[in-house]
């Protein structure tokens, strides 16, 4: 029997061996050339997502890879395709909790990763939408990032990090396309414009909308409003509202603020923020942002998570809140 288990044993070291754990993508040499191409439908609030790179190994490697940041979207797992389908070892396995894929290969090839994405931008008010891109586990790696949008929008993006990083919009067939050079943690606005005729760029071209079109949103529009004054009537629909301009006056920031406060150094994911104060995503999804904006709180990486710390300036709030 002991002779049984010591075999096994020194079988698994063997293979443990013969394994290598990758590194985390943003920092690996291994994973190269990244595109991270999106097409979004904001109104139906789901769109669709391809993820390619390349991988150079010559020896059983194992790759635990964040592809999406789950405070920020969700998403599901479609396919994944290996134009050297020989060199893997262990088929892929995605979790669409922490949105991380993990697979392992023995040689190099390159990888098409399909997702489906939901809740990617959130409306803030009738045709108006905002939402958070998360690039930041792919620092490091030369990388680029297309979004396609149904729809012609006006864009006002910016990336926290790097405020003054210049994001490219442009607009064609009636879509407005975004693209991303480097890999950051971006907020992008969505306005749809007063007068559709005038299109944001020059060379797009006006486009009328059919009357089909007006008619679906009608129902649509009456279905919402009927379906939130149901919920509102029975007390189970949180209204959400905008922080005030003094932001610990707002309940929600405060709560956010004494939780990371109390987390230390060790600081909280925003995932985590939802768990401990029992708010919904999108409202700490909006505070957060704006703690960011106002230099309260920061974003640092810490393996494969963004870890929400606060800054020098948001612990002076703290100590405030906790008199």
């Amino acid at each position: 029997m002991l002779r049984k288990a010591a075999t096994v044993l020194s079988a698994l070291l063997v293979v443990a061996n013969l394994l290598t754990a990758a590194p985390a993508l943003g920092s690996s040499p291994l994973i190269s050339n990244v595109t991270y191409y999106i097409m979004y439908d904001p109104l139906a609030r789901s769109g669709y997502a391809s993820i390619t790179f390349n991988i150079d190994v010559n020896t059983a490697t194992q790759f635990s890879i964040q592809l999406v940041n789950p405070s920020y979207a969700n998403a599901s797992f479609l396919n994944a395709t290996f134009s050297n389908p020989a060199a893997v070892l262990v088929p892929p396995l995605f979790n669409s909790s922490t949105g991380i894929l993990d697979f392992v290969v023995n040689s190099s090839t390159t990888v098409n990763v399909y997702l489906l994405l939901y809740d990617l931008f959130q409306e803030l008010t009738p045709g108006s939408y905002e939402g958070v891109l998360d690039f930041t586990m792919f620092r490091n790696t030369s990388f680029t990032s297309t979004i396609t949008i149904p729809g012609v929008y006006q864009v006002i993006a910016r990336r926290f990090d790097s405020p003054t990083e210049a994001v490219s919009t442009s607009y064609s067939a009636n879509t407005t396309v975004i693209t991303f050079s480097s890999p950051g943690l971006y907020h992008v606005i969505l306005l749809v414009p007063i007068n559709q005729v005038s299109q944001p760029s020059s060379g797009a071209q006006a486009v009328s909308t059919p009357w089909w079109v007006w008619v679906v949103a009608a129902l649509l529009a009456g279905t919402v409003a009927a379906t939130l004054l149901y919920y509102l009537r029975r007390g189970r629909l949180e209204v959400e509202t905008l922080p005030p301009k003094r932001l610990e006056e707002d309940d929600v920031v405060r709560e956010i603020v004494l939780a990371l406060g109390d987390a230390g150094e060790e600081g909280l994911r925003q995932s985590e923020l939802v768990s401990i104060t029992k708010r919904p995503k999108s409202s700490i999804s909006r505070r957060v942002k704006r703690l960011l904006e106002e230099g309260y709180v920061e974003v640092e990486r810490v393996g494969k998570y963004n870890v929400l710390k606060l800054t020098e300036k948001g612990k002076l709030l703290y100590k405030r809140l906790k008199k």
